[in-house]
């Protein structure tokens, strides 16, 4: 004989009290004495928006956007903090940093790395946004009890309700009941946890499993021929990987273009609609336009030399412009203009012409040292006949190039072109100064040295 046992199911948790209301009207009233009542673990349901409805049950603010902001900030600090690892850093240790050393650059600057900075901050707020509100929200929630309630049902269509949470400090099941049926409510009833059907059944797991085994075999199998195959490569999404392109600083055939160049200059004469510079003295330093019709269009003043053949003799030059010799009211004769040219004459001129302005650059003496036949020693700007050409001529020669030089008036902007003639007159003239450009106050100290 044996004695037959059956477990006796756990008591259902009581998971609050849910009360019906007439109206829109009665719900809000109903929501603000239960707050003022003191309860807190509040919330209101209704088939449309109801105004008053955020006051009256006193709704905290949502602490998401300082998820957002912690998860924004984290982002911040692990990029940099990578970053620097990787790129700043270089140890004995496996999976060290390496240090690239280009052009004697820093080896971590921060606005280099604030793009994968931006990223990495977009990424982490708006996982930190999703998952945040989920968590907030306590999902995901496979069902809720509430909707086991037949009363409930009307919540989309005409029911307006009032739920007291049991996580309220002040919740006690008979007393809410009592409290929601003395301020007006319809109805009540206490809403269980379900404690049947929870479980998942175990044909799901079983086809999760066997259909997750399915979708991971198609990326398998791509990832293992895209690098094995002697055929090949597979490509799922094909324009991302031959796309006809050319690449900017790539080679052409000369199909396409006969230069072989696949980056194009722009149309000569073109200009952007509202950009069209007419001001000859500011943008081509010429005072005005010659009888003859030449203009600061042209190149003039440059002689043309034959590439191929250095020694052919240039082409002719044009006839010389009205150079101005002031310079434009647009330019301001400060010391903040003069600090800027030689900031520009150092970055830009010095390279070939040398601070000094001598012809002698670094890259000038690496041509001399190699004896490079086709090097054409730049001019030194002390020479009489620099010393006497006018300031316009300068900055002619500074936007469209003389002889070898090339022109820089796409790479320097007006301003910064007279800022640098400005400085080169200063050169000139602390090269070429006489005692009359002394004061008397430092003669006198030179004299005693």
């Amino acid at each position: 004989m044996s004695e037959e046992t059956t477990k006796t199911p756990p008591p259902a948790k009581t998971l609050g009290v849910l009360a019906e209301f007439a109206g829109p009207d009665e719900l809000v009233e109903a929501a603000a004495k239960t707050t003022d009542a003191g309860y807190r673990k509040v919330e209101a349901f209704s088939p449309f928006p109801i105004h008053g409805i955020d006051d009256a049950l006193r709704a905290p603010k949502t602490l998401l956007p300082w998820l957002v902001f912690g998860a924004g900030l984290s982002g911040c600090v692990i990029a940099i903090a990578m970053q620097y690892y990787m790129n700043a850093t270089e140890a004995w240790w496996p999976f060290s940093g390496y240090q690239y050393n280009i052009s004697a650059k820093p080896f971590f600057s921060l606005p280099a790395n604030i793009p994968v900075t931006f990223e990495l901050i977009i990424l982490l707020s708006a996982f930190g946004s999703f998952f945040g509100m989920w968590a907030l929200n306590g999902l995901p929630m496979l069902s809720n009890p509430l909707f086991k309630s037949e009363r409930f049902q009307t919540a989309t269509s005409h029911g307006f309700f009032l739920w007291i949470d049991a996580q309220d400090g002040k919740f006690d099941k008979d007393g809410a009941a009592e409290f929601l049926g003395s301020i007006g409510a319809t109805g009540s009833e206490p809403i269980e946890q379900e404690t049947a059907g929870r479980e998942i059944p175990g044909f799901l797991l079983a086809v999760g499993a066997v259909a997750t085994a399915i979708a991971l075999v198609p990326p398998l199998w791509v990832a293992a021929a895209a690098g094995k195959s002697s055929q090949p490569r597979l490509s799922i999404w094909w324009c991302m990987d031959y796309q006809p392109k050319y690449k900017a600083q790539s080679a052409t055939s000369r199909e396409l273009f006969a230069d072989g160049r696949s980056m194009r200059s722009k149309v000569e004469g073109t200009v952007p609609r509202g950009t069209l510079d007419t001001d000859l003295r500011y943008y081509e330093g010429i005072q005005s336009e010659t009888p003859d019709g030449m203009a600061g269009g042209g190149n003039a003043s440059v002689q043309f030399v034959n590439l191929q053949d250095p020694g052919a003799e240039a082409a002719a030059t044009p006839p010389e412009p009205d150079w101005t010799t002031e310079f434009p009211e647009q330019i301001p004769l400060t010391a903040e203009t003069m600090n800027r040219g030689q900031e520009r004459f150092n970055i830009n001129c010095s390279a070939c012409h040398g601070l000094d302005g001598k012809g002698l650059g670094l890259v000038t003496q690496r041509a001399l040292a190699l004896q490079t036949p086709t090097w054409v020693r730049p001019t030194n700007v002390h020479t009489e006949d620099v010393r006497k050409q006018p300031v316009g001529k300068l900055f002619h020669s500074i936007t469209h190039g003389v002889r070898r030089m090339p022109g820089y008036g796409q790479q320097i902007t007006v301003e910064d072109r007279w800022a640098i003639v400005m400085y080169v007159r200063a050169l000139q003239r602390q090269q070429g100064a006489t005692e009359a450009d002394v004061p008397k106050a430092e003669l006198k100290k030179l004299g005693k040295l």
